[in-house]
Parts: structure tokens; C-alpha cells; sequence
């Protein structure tokens, strides 16, 4: 018999303390399982969106297009406030050792909204056949094909997009968890009225539909960015910026206009683009970029340009498309401000259309009615048949010398403008090949008319006059009455300026900007001094005959009129503080003598 030792028994204080422990040490260890569980549950989650280039973008506003996914403000403030709901990342918390996923379903159930348009739009075998043929046509016939394919293209785009952008606090994620998303929550797919596997062999056919049409219509974004949503979402919240473009023959023209609108007040952030080390050499990036606030940047490494050349006249859109900036200005190097670029950013037409192009000289009577109508798709918008290319008052409507846009309400309007002066830009006789600027002179109606292609008309012109300045030629006496008729009214005194500038005046008829330097020919090789300026004349409203504007040799443009002003003492010391920076930046050619 094997004897046990006899132990008092504890106290009744002991047992309870150790009931105690034990309690407590088994509520930690739940506390800590279910924390852990969250923390992996929500981290995954997170992982399943996805910024571009892993870079947060911040909304300020977004594009009407995709206004059910993201909140879009009014055009004419594209800083304002949403009411509208953004789709919301869904968040998961911890609440009492419990997982609440209440935020995820209202997520899921906006992205039920958003699954049902794309399905919606997902086109039949025939559509899709025809949407993603070659586009083999030239000249008119390719340029209404184009903007057919780029109005469907821009309407399945923006549902595409209105799906994977997520606002999530103040960034924008374009999201990759779609597929997981449908497979794990079978509530969108009974919302839908389908099953799972329907769901999601309908989103994958879309998904392989918008990828070749997008290959088929702009591929050469391809370089710098994945897709077109990652471009899109790229400069969403880039801010206002200026735009130019220069080579190493106008780099002094920047190294003179650039610190001329600093002078005016103007403190945006510029980026210069240019192409390639053959265009602007490291010198003068070195130069520009020891200016405060100007960055240059090669665009020649962002475009895929096999086949056809980027270059020239041709460089402004893709410039402006791959500028930083959501609100972009872009200014010919050769452009000049008597007043501050930036309050542009605030003129009324912009605000209102997020789009503002300037008015050519009032010249050359043709009508391109015919013309308009075989590549407008139909209906054709009032602006177009109010445009002087319909009425027949000019062959000339855009100058693009400044150029203000909202890239993200434009986006695709841009992207069509671009590819006009890429690959489309040039022609080929000997392959019956018919280009955009056999059409056109050069870039500047492809901005006006690429958005009339798409169907986006949120445009306008500046109504400020055009005008010209620089020395009055000999004045001509006005013509004397007729003795036939005594009462016959007086003409008035006309003034003539020949000059390569194109001054425009703002809506008060003050000057605003020129274009076309400060030489009085940059052609004659003599560019060792400025011309003189002391006035400008306002071109007339109505057509003449003969016309008021007459073009000589080495684009010397006369234009005869009435309205003739003296520059003010303070535009006059404008135009000299510009010279003496030319003069300085070695604009000219020489010292100043």
C-alpha cells in the first residue's frame, strides 16, 4: 500500500485568484487570435487595389463620363465638391472580437451598379467585328471612321473605368480585384440575375474587347504606361501647369519668355518636352532647368512612334497629353504674354467647358462645308455649322499657339488629337495615301476638329479680337465723297501694319499675347534686333473685298483697317524688358548694339 502524503488544502483566496488567471490569460489569447485574423484580413483586402505605378493620385474633381463612379463637380469649377457617392474602398475593422464588413457590402453594392453597365455594353459578335476591324480607309473616309470607332471607344472606356476607379479617403486606386471580389461575394452575381461563372465570363470578354480596342486605336501611350486607365489616373490630381515645347534652335525664346511671365506674376510649374538628345541638347536643359520651377522631359521615351516619326508642329498634343499636369496650357515657344498666362486658368469659356482655344486671322474666304460633312459623324453640333471652315468666311478657325485644357474631362477627345498628328499626320501619293495635314495646315485645326470628331463639343473659342502690331506703313487718305451722292457716309481713315505677329486682344480689346516672336521677319537671317512696336490694329468682324488681311512672302501677313491704338507706356515697357531678356538669353544672335 503505497502511502500519500497529506497537503493542507488553500485557502478559498488562492483558488479564486487562480480561477482569475486563468480567465484572463484565456481572454488574451482570443483578443489576440481574432486581432491577428483581422490585421491579415484587412491587409489582404488593401492589396487588392492598386494605384498606377504605385503612385496615389488625389481627386479634385473627375470626368463627367465616369460621374457614377467617381464624384464629378460642375465644368466650370473642376475644384469643387462632389455630392455624389465615390465608390469606397471597402474597410474592415474590429469591433468587440468580432470582424464587421458592413463597408465592404455597401462597396460591393455599388459595384454591382457599375458590373451591370459594362454588361450592358458588352457588344454582340457582330458589333464586336466591326468595332475591332482594321481601319484601312484614308482621307475623309478614315478621318469619320476614326471618329465613329473613338465615340464607342470613349462610351465603353468610361464604363471600364467607372468600374475599377476607386476613391479611397483622397487617393484614386485603380482596383484589380474584381474577379476575386465576384468570386467570393455570390450576392453581386444574384444581384445581377446571373450566376458567378456568368458574371465573370462576361467581365473577362469585356476586359479582352477593351484591351484590343484600345490597341487598335491608341497603342502608343504603350511605353510609359500599362493601360489607358494608368495614363488617365496618372495626372488626376496633377494640378495647372505650363507646357512648351523646344529644340535647341528655340530654346532661347524659353530662356526669354519664360522669365517674361514670371515677371507677370505668373509662379506655375512649367515643363518643357522635347525629343530626344537631338532636339535639345543637355546644355540648354541645363539652363532651363536652373530656372525655378521648369523641369524638361524627353517625350520621345514615352511615345512609340515604329512606322511613323514624331517631330515638329506635331510634338504640341502628345506634349500636353504627357505633361504632368491635369489642367495643361501649352504655349508655342515663340509665343509672348503681355498678360498673365495663368488668369486663363479663370476665364469664364474655361471654366464652363474645361477646354479654350484661340481664333486664327479672319482670312481667306473657303468653305469647307462639303469637307466637314463627309468626316463629321452625324448629328453634326451646332458649333460646327456655326464654325467659319461651314460658313465659308475662312480657311482658317484654330491658332494654336496657346492651347488651355482639363486633360482629365477631355481625355479621349486628346487621345484623338494626338494619334491626328501621329501616325495619321502624313500622307503618301505613291500609296494613294491621303494624311491629316494634307487636309489641314499642320496642327492647328486638329484641336477644334478632334474634339468635333469625338462628339465632345464642351469647347469654346476666346472672343477676343485678332489683331496685328507693329509700325504704321504710310497712311491712306479716306476715299473722297462722290459728287453723284453728297449724303454718301465718310469712310474712315485706314491704317495698315504688315508684320509676322498675330496679336490677340482679351474681350476688353487690350493686348493679351502674340505669337510669332519679336523679329519683324525670322526667315531674312538678319535676327540681330527686335522689330519696332508701337502699334496695333484690330482685324474687322465682318468678311472684305478685298479681304483686310493680305499674306506675302515669309508668312508677312498686311491687315488694313481702322481700329488702330497705341501701345500703353506700361505694355510698351513690357515688350522692351521682353527684348533686353532676348538679348540676354542670346535670342537674337548678337549683343544689343
Amino acid at each position: 500500500m503505497i502511502e500519500m502524503e497529506w497537503r493542507p488544502r488553500p485557502h478559498a483566496w488562492r483558488r479564486r485568484r487562480a480561477v482569475a488567471l486563468r480567465l484572463v490569460a484565456g481572454a488574451l489569447l482570443i483578443w489576440l487570435f481574432y486581432a491577428n485574423f483581422a490585421d491579415q484580413f484587412h491587409a489582404e483586402r488593401r492589396e487588392a487595389l492598386t494605384v498606377a505605378h504605385g503612385r496615389p493620385v488625389k481627386p479634385d474633381a473627375v470626368m463627367e463620363d465616369v460621374a457614377h463612379a467617381i464624384p464629378a463637380p460642375a465644368r466650370h469649377d473642376p475644384q469643387a465638391e462632389s455630392p455624389q457617392t465615390p465608390l469606397q474602398a471597402p474597410q474592415i475593422s474590429v469591433t468587440g472580437g468580432e470582424v464587421t464588413d458592413t463597408d465592404s457590402i455597401r462597396s460591393n453594392t455599388q459595384l454591382e451598379s457599375a458590373l451591370r453597365e459594362v454588361i450592358s455594353l458588352l457588344p454582340d459578335e457582330a458589333l464586336l467585328r466591326d468595332l475591332l476591324r482594321p481601319i484601312e480607309r484614308t482621307g475623309e473616309e478614315k478621318l469619320r471612321e476614326l471618329g465613329l470607332r473613338t465615340r464607342s471607344f470613349k462610351k465603353h472606356f468610361a464604363a471600364w473605368e467607372a468600374l475599377h476607379l476607386v476613391v479611397e479617403g483622397s487617393n484614386v486606386y485603380a482596383r484589380n480585384d474584381i474577379v476575386r471580389t465576384i468570386r467570393q461575394d455570390p450576392r453581386i452575381a444574384t444581384a445581377l440575375q446571373m450566376d458567378v461563372t456568368q458574371v465573370l465570363h462576361a467581365y473577362e470578354a469585356y476586359r479582352a474587347f477593351i484591351t484590343r480596342f484600345a490597341m487598335l486605336l491608341f497603342p502608343w501611350t504603350m511605353p510609359y504606361f500599362s493601360d489607358h486607365i494608368s495614363l488617365h489616373a496618372e495626372f488626376h490630381h496633377g494640378g495647372k501647369g505650363l507646357v512648351f515645347c523646344a529644340g535647341d534652335n528655340h530654346a532661347p525664346f524659353l530662356l526669354t519668355s519664360i522669365p517674361s511671365i514670371r515677371r507677370l506674376g505668373c509662379n506655375l510649374p512649367i515643363e518643357v518636352m522635347y525629343l530626344g538628345d537631338g532636339d535639345l541638347s543637355q546644355d540648354f536643359r541645363a539652363k532651363l532647368e536652373a530656372m525655378p520651377g521648369v523641369v524638361t522631359r524627353d517625350v520621345s521615351q514615352m511615345v512609340t512612334d515604329r512606322g511613323w516619326k514624331l517631330a515638329g508642329w506635331a510634338g504640341k498634343p502628345w506634349a500636353i497629353l504627357f505633361s504632368s499636369f491635369r489642367e495643361a496650357m501649352f504655349i508655342d515657344a515663340d509665343a509672348l504674354f503681355f498678360q498673365n498666362p495663368e488668369n486663363l486658368f479663370d476665364h469664364p469659356s474655361y471654366r464652363a467647358t474645361g477646354a479654350l482655344f484661340f481664333r486664327d486671322r479672319f482670312m481667306m474666304p473657303e468653305s469647307k462645308k462639303k469637307w466637314m460633312q463627309q468626316i463629321l459623324p452625324r448629328p453634326i453640333s451646332k458649333k460646327a455649322t456655326e464654325s467659319r471652315f461651314w460658313t465659308g468666311d475662312s480657311g482658317h478657325m484654330q491658332e494654336s499657339g496657346v492651347v488651355v485644357v482639363d486633360k482629365w474631362v477631355h481625355y479621349v477627345a486628346l487621345l484623338l488629337v494626338a494619334r491626328m498628328n501621329g501616325p495619321d499626320r502624313d500622307g503618301n501619293a505613291a500609296a494613294g495615301r491621303v494624311g491629316v495635314y494634307d487636309m489641314v495646315y499642320g496642327d492647328k485645326e486638329t484641336f477644334w476638329l478632334g474634339w468635333e470628331l469625338v462628339g465632345d463639343t464642351d469647347y469654346a473659342f476666346h472672343q477676343g479680337d485678332a489683331a496685328t502690331m507693329g509700325t504704321l506703313e504710310p497712311q491712306r487718305a479716306p476715299e473722297e465723297q462722290s459728287s453723284e451722292n453728297p449724303n454718301q457716309e465718310e469712310r474712315p481713315t485706314q491704317y495698315t501694319i504688315c508684320a509676322p505677329q498675330l496679336l490677340h486682344l482679351d474681350e476688353d480689346g487690350k493686348p493679351l499675347w502674340f505669337n510669332g516672336w519679336l523679329l519683324a521677319n525670322k526667315y531674312s537671317g538678319k535676327k540681330n534686333e527686335p522689330a519696332r512696336f508701337e502699334t496695333y490694329i484690330q482685324e474687322p468682324r465682318e468678311v472684305r473685298d478685298p479681304g483686310a488681311w493680305q499674306l506675302h512672302s515669309d508668312n508677312i501677313c498686311c491687315l488694313t483697317a481702322e481700329n488702330a491704338a497705341n501701345f500703353t507706356e506700361q505694355e510698351k515697357d513690357t515688350l522692351a524688358w521682353i527684348s533686353e531678356a532676348g538679348y540676354r538669353a542670346g535670342a537674337f544672335g548678337g549683343k544689343k548694339v
